[in-house]
């Protein structure tokens, strides 16, 4: 595998949390749309299409229920897979590394304050630890 390919394969924890958020914000947009009203200015109705919005809104919403817990699954199931390749690594500070940065999800900071190094030098440990990473898988 190559370096880039390393990097994306580890990166597959956050594209999936994207991923989660915006299901999660389209979601709880949709379900504001099934509350009701909270001011009626008239008693003329708005709606002019003869087919029911609010049945459409709910299978949305629920369409989007089951697609966030089945990408909770598979976030689950890509921090199990990617900490076993981590737990790979002959090094166990550059496991430590990549796993506070791309499991936990720590900035580098808190990653250098965590394994009592420089900035500098954990972002050299997170290089090596990409690098022999590419060689294991």
């Amino acid at each position: 595998m190559t370096i880039t390919d390393t990097y994306n394969y580890l990166m597959r924890i956050r594209r999936i949390e994207w991923t989660i958020k915006r299901l999660t914000l389209e979601h709880d947009e949709l379900q504001t749309c099934l509350l009701p009203s909270a001011i009626r200015y008239d008693k003329d109705v708005v709606q002019t299409s003869p087919e029911d919005t609010l049945s459409a809104i709910t299978s949305k919403v629920l369409e989007l229920e089951a697609r966030i817990r089945a990408m909770n699954e598979l976030k689950a199931d890509t921090i199990t897979e990617l900490g076993k390749a981590i737990g790979q690594l002959q090094n166990q500070m550059e496991g430590t590394v990549l796993t506070a940065y791309y499991i936990r999800r720590m900035t580098m900071e808190q990653v250098s304050e965590q394994i009592g190094k420089s900035l500098q030098h954990s972002y050299r440990l997170r290089k090596r630890g990409v690098a022999h990473l590419a060689q294991l898988i």
